[in-house]
């Protein structure tokens, strides 16, 4: 009995010793991430209870995309939030998928809130988001999500406008799962990569990005193209980095997985071209950071410097 009670005694120090230890190695690692990494007090949080609705502006460029339309549209209507529109481009599709994505925005009750466009010819996402872009005010939110994707739950848009209750974050992009694995994707915080060194390291913005029109129509159009047409792969990474590189202190990662990458419907591209492409962006030269995005501002910013 006596041997026991020591056995038990003896566990329970044991227990609490490595409870202690274990807590004391979290809160060491977590001070030296707080003190190695640049800008943690710029970092946004999501509001509990966000007082302003923004309007967000959900784009999808789709291609052949027949098999998943539907899951893909399905994700949209499903969401709890409702300030949103959402821009339908179908790329000159072959498979039929045209007609069929009108069908399915009248089935998901989507009509109302879509503008459904029909290319002759394909056109790629960069010119399609060109267009786009056009027929949005400044301060809507585009939220890109691929054709042959779709959203990870109902409350996308919602956790969304939490995070942009704040109006001095201008762009985010999060994190995502892999189908048919459901692994989580590759995206990650770039708060600790040196900004110099951003067009050079691996680039992990790839999913969901959302960010100001006006943000977007800062990018200079002749960064978009390649032997004067736009780039025909790697177009996230084409707007990502130099909208990036002008929100420096106004973006964020969502660490929460809100898209479904859909690996059974990729295409297959030329991977030696898109890595040309790849290193074709990375060679451009970087963008300063912005202080304000408001027009207006700009405006009387060049009458100033102007007089």
């Amino acid at each position: 009995m006596k041997k026991a009670v020591l056995w038990i005694f003896g566990l329970l120090l044991f227990t609490c010793g490595s409870f202690a230890a274990g807590r004391y190695v979290h809160q060491h690692r977590q001070s030296r991430v707080v003190q190695n990494s640049p800008n943690i007090d710029n970092r946004f949080s999501p509001a509990d209870f966000p007082t302003q609705k923004r309007s967000f502006v959900l784009l999808i460029c789709a291609f052949n995309n027949g098999a998943f339309l539907e899951k893909t549209l399905r994700s949209v209507s499903g969401q709890s939030y409702e300030n949103y529109r959402l821009i339908y481009i179908d790329d000159a599709s072959t498979d039929g998928s045209a007609a069929l994505a009108a069908d399915c925005i009248n089935a998901c009750g989507l009509s109302h809130r879509t503008t459904l466009v029909r290319n002759e010819q394909r056109l790629g996402t960069l010119a399609n988001l060109m267009r786009a872009a056009q027929v949005c005010e400044d301060q809507e939110i585009i939220v890109m999500l691929g054709g042959n994707d779709w959203l990870a739950h109902e409350w996308v848009l919602s956790r969304l406008n939490q995070y942009y209750a704040n109006p001095d974050l201008w762009l985010t992009y999060s994190q995502y799962c892999d189908f048919p694995s459901y692994r989580p994707g590759i995206s990650r915080d770039i708060q600790q990569i040196e900004w110099s060194h951003l067009r050079s390291s691996p680039f992990v913005a790839t999913h969901l990005p959302t960010f100001y029109a006006a943000l977007f129509r800062r990018i200079s159009e002749a960064d978009l193209l390649f032997q004067g047409a736009f780039w025909p792969q790697a177009a996230v990474m084409a707007i990502m980095l130099p909208m990036l590189e002008m929100a420096r202190d106004h973006f964020q990662f969502v660490p929460d997985i809100q898209t479904i990458a859909n690996r059974r419907a990729e295409t297959l591209e030329d991977r030696e071209h898109q890595i040309r492409c790849e290193r074709s962006i990375r060679a451009k030269t970087p963008y300063s950071p912005v202080t304000a995005l408001q027009r207006e501002a700009d405006q009387e910013q060049d009458l100033e410097d102007g007089s």
